[in-house]
């Protein structure tokens, strides 16, 4: 019975070291960034990571991805470009959006959204390639934290995400911005979502709430995780886990020892 009692408190044991380290993990294509940037080299400024596309209900595509600033400056004024192409490798047309991170400090990734607009040719696109460019800048702080966030999907397929977030900064965080990154089962980006914290201007050592509706509802039903990351004009955080997502491994992992725990109680006794 004693080594019964011992098994299950080393499996109780490993379950939180597992979730702890899950925890700390955020989602991302790192394999990908990885590979890129061995393939290219250090003299690129960005590595785009997998990236995901589809055509919504109004024939506009939206193509998703992330972007990693590989060099060793910080990026402001990032833009990525986007061409597409037909069946035969022609060009059909062009179009660019910027990050969704105003600054990309050295090492750390934004998402990205661009739209294609041309809803007479967008089902002759074949194949698309992308480039980015942006401009040299100082590293902003890491000043944001997100202190507490929560997520659901309503019936009309609405994925709405809310919490609060901190300013720890010595100055006010001004047109301050929520940034969700969507992920399906298999890693991708499903979608990007972003709203204004409330208040949009974070006095230094104050809270804001924010609450995000992502409403690409062909998009959402595929969501299984989600990043999210706060940009301001003098300070941001990098992506955290979702907490929600936490929450919901730390009650599989409960419920598996209470099963466990019957099971030794109903067990034979040595």
């Amino acid at each position: 019975m004693l080594f019964k009692v011992f098994m299950f408190q080393l499996f109780c044991s490993l379950c939180i070291i597992l979730l702890l380290s899950i925890v700390t993990i955020p989602i991302s294509n790192g394999d990908a960034f990885t590979q890129q940037q061995k393939q290219q080299g250090q003299l690129r400024e960005f590595a785009f990571g997998t990236t995901t596309s589809f055509i919504d209900e109004t024939n506009l595509m939206h193509v998703y991805g992330e972007l990693k600033n590989i060099s060793n400056k910080a990026m402001k004024n990032v833009v990525i470009k986007a061409l597409f192409f037909d069946s035969n490798g022609k060009l059909i047309n062009e179009f660019q959006r910027s990050s969704e991170l105003r600054t990309i400090n050295p090492g750390e990734i934004s998402p990205f959204e661009i739209l294609y607009i041309d809803a007479k040719t967008v089902h002759a696109i074949k194949n698309y390639t992308l480039s980015a460019s942006g401009q040299e800048t100082e590293i902003k702080a890491r000043a944001l934290r997100i202190i507490s966030n929560s997520s659901k999907l309503d019936l009309t397929g609405v994925y709405y995400i809310k919490g609060r977030v901190v300013n720890e900064g010595v100055e006010a965080a001004t047109n301050s911005m929520i940034i969700a990154t969507l992920f399906d089962k298999d890693g991708k980006i499903a979608v990007v979502g972003r709203a204004q914290t409330e208040p949009v201007n974070i006095s230094s050592h104050s809270e804001a709430s924010f609450d995000l509706p992502v409403t690409e509802a062909l998009q959402t039903y595929k969501v299984k995780s989600y990043t999210l990351s706060v940009d301001s004009d003098q300070y941001v955080v990098v992506p955290e886990f979702s907490q929600s997502i936490a929450m919901e491994i730390l009650f599989l992992i409960f419920a598996v020892a209470v099963i466990l725990n019957k099971a030794i109680k109903l067990g034979p006794s040595t």
